[in-house]
């Protein structure tokens, strides 16, 4: 099985992958093997304080002209973080303005602010792709936010049976969704086997759909 990874804080073991390896500012770039790629994004954890910020947001638009960055991210909202949800939502939109014009979709890390990052949607309404990555909101939630256009990104909790996940994927339309081990030691794999039993896809058919999907939304003319 093929399995693109959206989202991965671990470089995978083995050959023949496709992933994303999420960077924040200043991180040291290592040579990937073929099929690895960058991401890179202000996490609304790690804002700095005063104009600190603001470097790191330099530092993201400098990473944003390799080639080897097909994306934006992680950044978001996130209303256990100690950031000031004001500032943390300047900051994410400078970092969508970014994505913008480099023309790279954005990942997206969001923990209790669904309602606000479906409005700055709304308000920005972008050209490219938003990918909610590690999505464990209910399928009422998820339902909303695909009809607005969103892409969405199911790892681990997955293969939990009392997390949101297992309903949410069943709502989410085929032509959004991604899958990811963010910072699991979790093979891709796991995740792959345990959305074909949920979706009850064959891991050929979810394969050609993921692999559709990372065309369509990264592979930009």
């Amino acid at each position: 099985m093929y399995c693109i990874d959206i989202h991965t804080h671990n470089i995978p073991v083995g050959t023949n992958r496709l992933f994303i390896l999420n960077r924040f500012p200043d991180s040291n770039f290592v040579e990937l093997p073929p099929g690895g790629f960058y991401s890179v994004g202000l996490h609304p954890w790690y804002i700095g304080a005063g104009n600190a910020c603001y470097r790191q947001l330099d530092s993201v638009m400098r990473t944003l002209k390799r080639e080897d960055v097909i994306a934006v991210g992680e950044c978001g909202l996130d209303k256990t973080a100690k950031t000031d949800l004001q500032l943390q939502t300047d900051i994410f939109m400078q970092q969508a303005e970014m994505a913008e014009a480099f023309q790279k979709p954005v990942i997206i890390h969001c923990v209790r602010a669904s309602n606000e990052i479906f409005q700055l949607h709304k308000k920005m309404n972008p050209s490219i792709p938003w990918i909610l990555h590690g999505f464990q909101g209910n399928a009422k939630t998820a339902e909303q936010l695909a009809g607005a256009g969103f892409y969405f990104s199911f790892g681990s909790a997955l293969l939990d049976e009392e997390s949101k996940s297992g309903e949410a994927i069943s709502v989410v339309p085929p032509d959004k969704l991604f899958l990811e081990t963010d910072e699991s030691a979790m093979s891709i794999h796991a995740v792959y086997e345990r959305t074909s039993e949920i979706l009850k896809l064959s891991a050929a058919d979810l394969t050609e759909k993921i692999e559709w999907n990372f065309r369509q939304a990264f592979v930009r003319q």
